[in-house]
């Protein structure tokens, strides 16, 4: 992993391209029913853990997580 999974949480929530992927564990929701929002829950992060519309470093810059 890149970092952790906090910050992953934080920059998909100030990602505008974020969208869930289509599989059966991504749309899942937390204890509060709401949708696990994470960059490892969008249809744009890699198998390597990457952002493929390399988003990821400029918004951990502009928001300073």
């Amino acid at each position: 992993m890149r970092c952790d999974e906090q910050t992953y949480k934080n920059v998909a929530k100030n990602c505008s391209a974020y969208a869930v992927k289509d599989c059966c564990h991504c749309g899942s929701t937390n204890k509060s029913g709401d949708a696990d929002v994470s960059c490892t829950t969008c249809k744009h992060f890699t198998s390597d853990k990457y952002c493929s519309l390399d988003l990821f470093d400029p918004i951990v810059e502009n928001h300073k997580f």
